[in-house]
């Protein structure tokens, strides 16, 4: 078991290596098992008592004085430059914090997630040239993602008037008239809310999928080398986040799949049951770059590799597109011109 920062065959800094998803020395590369825990991350009831673990250990907290965002780290590895806007100027302190239940190890390396950073800025439209230069010269740091998942059970009353277009001999449109009331139940396994205020649900979930059956017990050395944000959403206020976006989705998806051209008055009532949630760490790799004065995010998921964020436009691309455009239209209208 290992319970110690340094190598024990040379006293060098072990940090966690994604590729052997082992402890590895920085100075010799030795290689240490951890030792897995023979629990299974297990999701709590949610009550009005339930709160997330404090930590027995110190960790090392770092707080940038330029966008006030915290990160933590359980190694004596200094961080140099903020994950979220990539400025140096930070504050290293010391405090118990909490820690998550369970966590997802990073699966690809650093290069192979700005290889994919790469290859996804090369397919959005109308960013400037020199960008994937930029973004291949940032920096890219992988950071622990602070994140609360639940499995719930939700019953939904809906109901409203339905309208159906049946169009006449003459050519008129007429609406035959069908009130409905109904009700739906689904359930959620493993929904996803962040804890970070560095990044919205929504853009984690853009992520794409985390594969929470990978999660782990958590154990400090995972995170040895590595960054850690720290939690700053509380958990009875990520429920009713969650309760309020899942209520919001599902009216709208109901909505959508009623069988009508039309709907009025239409209403849906959502009640959630057995909610169990885990408080866990995922795996992102996170950066900024600097466009024009401007700074953007982006975000790379440590597991498989998919890309979101933000990309500056180049407004010389977009006005030789609509010259080209113009061109096109011209052309063809000369052409039947002449016809």
């Amino acid at each position: 078991m290992i319970t110690s920062t340094k190598c024990k065959n040379c006293g060098g800094q072990l940090v966690f290596d994604v590729d052997s998803q082992k402890l590895q020395c920085t100075h010799c590369s030795s290689l240490f098992q951890i030792e897995e825990s023979t629990k299974k991350l297990e999701k709590e009831l949610l009550t009005s008592q339930s709160s997330i673990k404090e930590s027995e250990t110190e960790y090392t907290e770092y707080t940038c004085n330029t966008c006030g965002r915290q990160h933590v780290s359980s190694t004596d590895t200094p961080l140099t430059r903020c994950p979220s806007c990539g400025d140096a100027n930070l504050v290293k302190t010391l405090k118990v914090d909490f820690i998550p239940d369970g966590i997802e190890t990073f699966k690809i390396n650093k290069q192979t997630a700005v290889n994919k950073l790469v290859s996804w800025l090369g397919r959005q439209r109308f960013t400037p040239n020199n960008l994937k230069k930029l973004a291949k010269n940032e920096s890219l740091t992988g950071v622990y993602i602070p994140a609360y998942i639940y499995d719930f059970t939700t019953n939904s009353n809906f109901s409203g008037i339905g309208l159906k277009a049946h169009r006449t001999r003459n050519g008129h449109v007429s609406y035959s008239r069908h009130p409905f009331r109904k009700n739906r139940i689904d359930k959620f396994v493993d929904y996803l809310e962040s804890a970070s205020p560095s990044i919205s649900s929504n853009k984690l979930r853009a992520l794409g999928h985390f594969t929470t059956s990978d999660i782990l017990v958590y154990r400090t050395e995972y995170l040895y080398g590595w960054i850690g944000e720290a939690v700053k959403v509380d958990l009875h206020d990520s429920s009713k986040n969650m309760q309020r976006d899942v209520s919001y989705d599902l009216s709208r998806t109901i909505r959508n799949s009623l069988p009508y051209d039309r709907i009025e008055n239409f209403s849906c009532n959502t009640n959630f049951s057995d909610i169990k949630y885990a408080y866990v760490y995922l795996p992102v790799y996170k950066g900024t770059y600097k466009y024009n004065s401007k700074s953007y995010t982006y975000y790379v998921n440590g597991e498989n590799g998919r890309v979101t964020g933000s990309t500056p436009k180049s407004k010389w691309k977009i006005f030789f597109t609509f010259l080209g455009v113009l061109a096109v239209v011209g052309g063809l209208i000369y052409l039947f011109s002449q016809l």
